[in-house]
């Protein structure tokens, strides 16, 4: 029986590559270098999110691996995984890596949301307790007892998400070289994570350095990298506008 969590991500990865092949189109990309691409980052997002949460994970061993539909995934680690798969592939058939990272970027994000509704369905990583009308009760998965009435810090991701994907076809017109747009999302992701991990600290994310969790100091280095990418590629575009002109 096809669990939920893995058919909503499933779910995710069909509706990131239909975006992917519309963007395609209004690029001048072939839509199947979209879909190649978004297998492989499907592949590498999967084994690089689930490495990463291994390897934060006191619990879980490498024999843990494989039992990816049991949960247990870090974002962070997927995109690292498809970063580099998505690179590697745009290398070997000679395609700009920047301009399939762009085309790429608004479906990552919307892929995200719909990847998150997942999370809430399945019950992990959910927030701390609240008295809010929203509030929701989660099975814990460790003593199977249900949570107080908690924050849905998973939709509260799929909605910064939406956002972040609303931010970026609005940034799209507004890039000036390859690339540009996938490091604007890359900080916009780490504006919604770090938001959530607010509603997540000490229940579903432990503190790792001071009052920050893991997530949150990564998603630090992401903001700073999308700002000072987004602004620098940006520059670099105008030089190239004057030299061309």
């Amino acid at each position: 029986m096809l669990r939920t969590y893995g058919a909503m991500l499933l779910l995710a990865f069909v509706v990131g590559v239909l975006w992917a092949i519309r963007e395609a189109k209004l690029r001048g990309l072939a839509p199947e270098r979209m879909v190649d691409s978004g297998l492989a980052a499907l592949i590498g997002g999967l084994v690089g999110a689930r490495i990463l949460y291994i390897i934060l994970d006191p619990y879980l061993g490498w024999r843990d691996l494989p039992f990816v539909w049991h949960g247990g995934l870090s974002f962070h680690g997927g995109l690292v995984g498809g970063i580099l798969a998505v690179a590697l592939y745009a290398a070997a058939v000679r395609v700009s890596i920047g301009l399939v990272f762009d085309t790429g970027a608004p479906s990552v994000a919307l892929g995200y949301a719909v990847a998150r509704l997942g999370c809430f369905l399945n019950g992990c990583c959910y927030g701390c307790p609240t008295d809010l009308p929203w509030a929701v009760r989660f099975r814990d998965p460790t003593s199977g007892e249900l949570t107080l009435p908690s924050h849905p810090a998973q939709l509260y991701a799929g909605l910064g998400s939406l956002i972040a994907f609303g931010i970026l076809l609005w940034l799209r017109s507004r890039a000036r070289v390859h690339g540009q747009l996938f490091i604007a999302y890359l900080g916009l992701y780490g504006v919604v994570r770090f938001v959530v991990e607010v509603f997540r600290k000490g229940y579903t994310s432990e503190l790792m350095v001071g009052f920050l969790t893991a997530a949150q100091v990564a998603s630090i280095g992401l903001m700073a990298l999308g700002i000072v990418g987004w602004f620098g590629l940006k520059r670099l575009g105008a030089r190239r506008e004057a030299a061309g002109g």
